[in-house]
């Protein structure tokens, strides 16, 4: 019975979940996270001791690497299923019918990126302050927002979204490796010498993303509309905020 609910949860009746149809919650659980990571959540913890969580973050990091690589490998056979709508008009009824068909990944997504707003929450928990940036506070959030916008709207954004995903999940997977290694303890060290690369990892994938999005443009595969534009401007954005972030940590 738990795994028929389960079941029903993540791959059923996606367009009447509360979090799918409901104008307000989502952005409200998003609003409700930014006041939690800059205000509400270093107050609290201001005056009490830092939790150490070490066999917790371990679980969770591998257990996110698990769930990126099957968000990964079901984002690939899904592209391939549907590989004939690629460049077909958004309004084309086998386009949003097609669409329809894959509205459980794209909740499963959703899911595991609202999932992973715990980062977030450990390095409150932990007190980690140098990692609780701007720049991950707004990339978590905003990340949220665009699939959930983006799930609704499926004829303002193109079947493309799915490959930027993609990249992104593989990079996650890499990265919560690395996590869940460290976490193992001090011995791991010595294996870990390519922590760096992590960040030069993010920003392959945004340069990928954005030649990617400009040929799709160039060659009249998609129309750049309003969406289209604002994803190719944040992806351009998170660039230069981790060109910077590299620059000053690992630059002489």
């Amino acid at each position: 019975m738990l795994m028929n609910s389960l079941s029903y949860f993540l791959f059923r009746d996606i367009e009447n979940k509360l979090l799918f149809k409901n104008d307000y919650l989502l952005p409200s659980i998003t609003i409700g996270y930014i006041l939690f990571a800059t205000w509400i959540g270093p107050s609290i913890m201001e005056t009490r001791k830092h939790f150490a969580l070490r066999k917790v973050m371990m679980v969770y990091n591998f257990f996110e690497v698990g769930v990126n690589v099957f968000l990964l490998q079901w984002i690939i056979s899904t592209m391939l299923q549907y590989r004939y709508v690629h460049c077909m008009p958004h309004d084309d009824p086998r386009y949003l019918s097609s669409y329809k068909k894959t509205l459980p990944l794209w909740w499963c997504i959703l899911l595991n990126k609202m999932f992973e707003l715990l980062d977030t929450v450990f390095f409150v928990l932990r007190k980690k302050w140098n990692q609780l940036s701007g720049l991950h506070v707004m990339h978590h959030s905003v990340i949220c927002i665009l699939i959930w916008w983006g799930m609704r709207n499926p004829h303002k954004t193109g079947f493309y979204c799915l490959i930027l995903l993609g990249n992104n999940i593989a990079v996650h997977s890499v990265m919560y490796t690395y996590y869940g290694l460290s976490g193992l303890g001090p011995h791991m060290a010595k294996y870990l010498w390519w922590k760096k690369y992590l960040t030069v990892l993010q920003m392959g994938q945004f340069v990928f993303n954005i030649a990617y999005v400009f040929i799709e443009f160039i060659t009249g595969c998609e129309k750049a509309g309003t969406a289209d534009i604002f994803i190719l401007a944040f992806i351009a954005f998170l660039l230069v905020l981790f060109l910077n972030f590299y620059r000053r940590k690992y630059s002489s």
